[in-house]
């Protein structure tokens, strides 16, 4: 269990004391009166600056503490902008669930294993885990290798992967290659 450092939560708490007000007001605006969302950004700020505390000169004046402590808040804004965008997921329509559900018995499932076969066992091995939703931290641990290796390999698949199932791809690289 990590341990924290007294002298860090009293300066975290300090800073806030010191901002609670600044901190509110750019949520509550960017929140646009709604206060669950308000409280959202709270916390997502408090998370940003206790994250990022290390970064403050220990000799900041007043007003650099503010204009840091802004700055925090403004990141995480735009952090949150930014993942909203990024991902808008479609609605599942009701076939498509039953589809999912039950990859057994599906196209999907077909698929899958087909593609998988044209792989090196070691390659089908993380291409399984890749389907089943495995990032490259779980990756890397089901496979007992690195992180770095499990990024890799995720890299080298999905480029075998389209050279063998998708011919236009290969054709295209191999253009601009030349180009």
């Amino acid at each position: 269990m990590q341990q924290t450092n007294p002298r860090t939560n009293d300066q975290f708490n300090e800073l806030i004391a010191k901002h609670k007000s600044l901190i509110e007001n750019l949520c509550i605006r960017r929140a646009s009166g709604d206060y669950h969302r308000c409280a959202e950004l709270k916390q997502e700020c408090y998370i940003s600056i206790w994250k990022h505390a290390n970064s403050l000169r220990p000799n900041a004046s007043p007003t650099q503490e503010s204009l840091w402590v802004y700055w925090q808040c403004r990141s995480v804004f735009s952090r949150l902008r930014y993942l909203r965008r990024a991902f808008q997921f479609i609605p599942l329509e009701d076939d498509m669930a039953d589809t999912i559900a039950e990859p057994d018995n599906s196209h999907l499932h077909d698929l899958i294993e087909s593609m998988a076969d044209t792989l090196t066992p070691h390659e089908r091995k993380a291409f399984l885990l890749m389907a089943d939703g495995y990032n490259p931290d779980d990756m890397a641990h089901a496979l007992g290798i690195k992180t770095h290796s499990a990024t890799q390999l995720r890299y080298r698949i999905l480029i075998k992967l389209r050279h063998n199932f998708n011919p236009q791809s290969s054709n295209n690289k191999q253009q601009t290659i030349s180009q």
